[in-house]
């Protein structure tokens, strides 16, 4: 996962509070990353 990458999810995360209670609701980093990629953003653990 390049920094790009991570800070464009972090964007969405900040301006989306239904994806922000998904991820707090996540039980594991696979969750996450599953989320994540939903989203357009594919990075691994």
């Amino acid at each position: 996962m390049s920094k790009e990458q991570l800070k464009a999810f972090l964007d969405k995360v900040n301006g989306d509070t239904s994806l922000q209670d998904r991820l707090k609701a996540a039980k594991s980093q696979d969750e996450v990353v599953s989320i994540a990629k939903e989203h357009g953003h594919d990075f691994g653990t």
